[in-house]
Parts: structure tokens; C-alpha cells; sequence
């Protein structure tokens, strides 16, 4: 697959404005800003979406459904009981709890440098990393982390779940949670670690 220079770059410039004006609204993932500014300053890539991990409470009658969702609670960062006790006040049938892994979706200039930031977002720990779109204006990778929890707590109206099994719940969501801020940070280091080294020339050969 080809990609057209002109077309890459004015996507890029595009794509950079739209996300400068969604930070200065306050409507990026904090946690994952230190990520993007490093992914973008590389010649070869930008980002189109990210997020660092999140843990989630909805209602659905099925868990993963796009449409008939509505969020409880959405938090970037470990939760109490207390946060999660409230949002059972919530009338729903069936209350789901997920936990979410971080997710990065990135575009860069060619095939040459769509495999070689696969295998540094492999070394880094994102096994779940591929291409999953080409096209003139650019080729999309996708990389997933594992560190993934989906439990109802409802089901059709009644709670699953002892009072006291709430913490534990809790903790074990927080624990995965902080696994994604890790990877995050881990993923910092190798791309840091390739702009210190020099970067070849990825783009147009």
C-alpha cells in the first residue's frame, strides 16, 4: 500500500489541531497526554484516539452492546466502594462493571513505519498490536493492552453480589487499572528511548 505524501501530512495537521483544541477543552484522557505528545513529535506517526485504561459501570441487558448503553460511572483513575455503591442506586435491570485496557490508535506514513512502531509497541507490552486499516492518507495500527474485567452486578433486577464482597471487587478493578497506567508508562520509555537514539527515515523512501 501507497501512501500519498500530501495527503498523509494534511491529515496530520488536521488531526493535531482537532486534538490541541480537545485539550484545551479538557477532553483528553490526562493520563495519556505525556504519551501523545511523544507519539506525535515522531516525523513517521500521530494519533487519532487514545485512552490509558478506565473503569466503567452501565446499564445494558448484555455486556459490550453499542447501542442501549448508558454509563453510571466513568473513572480514569482507582475508585472507592463508596463511588461504586452509589451508582447501584441507579434503577437499571442489569448493571454491568468493566474494566477497560488502554487503547492507542496511531497513523503513520508507510508500511516500513507501520512495522517498525509495531515492534516497538510489542516490546513494550502491547501483544494485541496490529494494522488494522491502509488507505493514501495513511495506515491506522491499533494497540491493545490485557488488562481487561467485565462482571455483571445486576441482572434483570436483582444484585449478584454480598455488601461485603463490594472492596474486593474494587480492589481487584484498581489493581488492573494501575497495570494499564504501568503500560502506559512503559510504552513512554521505549518511544523515548527511540527519538534519544536518532530516527531514520521512515516515510518517504
Amino acid at each position: 500500500m501507497s501512501v500519498d505524501r500530501k495527503l498523509w501530512v494534511r491529515r496530520r495537521e488536521s488531526t493535531l489541531a482537532e486534538l490541541r483544541s480537545h485539550m484545551e477543552a479538557g477532553r483528553v484522557d490526562e493520563d495519556v497526554i505525556s504519551l501523545l505528545n511523544i507519539i506525535n513529535s515522531l516525523d513517521y506517526a500521530f494519533t487519532t484516539s487514545s485512552c490509558s485504561g478506565r473503569i466503567q459501570v452501565y446499564a445494558a441487558n448484555e455486556p459490550g452492546e453499542k447501542f442501549g448503553i448508558r454509563t453510571l460511572g466513568k473513572w480514569h483513575s482507582p475508585i472507592t466502594p463508596r463511588e461504586l455503591t452509589e451508582t447501584l442506586e441507579d434503577k437499571a435491570d442489569s448493571i454491568w462493571l468493566a474494566v477497560l485496557p488502554p487503547i492507542v490508535h496511531i497513523a503513520v506514513c508507510s508500511v516500513k513505519a507501520a512495522f517498525h512502531l509495531l515492534g516497538l509497541l510489542r516490546s513494550a507490552g502491547f501483544k494485541r498490536a496490529g494494522i488494522i486499516s491502509a488507505s493514501e492518507d495513511g495506515i491506522t495500527l491499533e494497540a491493545i493492552g490485557t488488562e481487561r474485567m467485565e462482571a455483571p452486578l445486576r441482572l434483570s433486577g436483582v444484585d449478584i453480589f454480598r455488601e461485603d464482597a463490594i472492596p474486593l471487587i474494587v480492589e481487584r478493578a484498581n489493581s488492573l487499572l494501575i497495570r494499564s497506567k504501568r503500560r502506559i508508562l512503559r510504552l513512554e520509555e521505549v518511544l523515548m528511548g527511540e527519538i534519544a537514539g536518532g530516527l531514520d527515515n521512515l516515510c518517504w523512501e
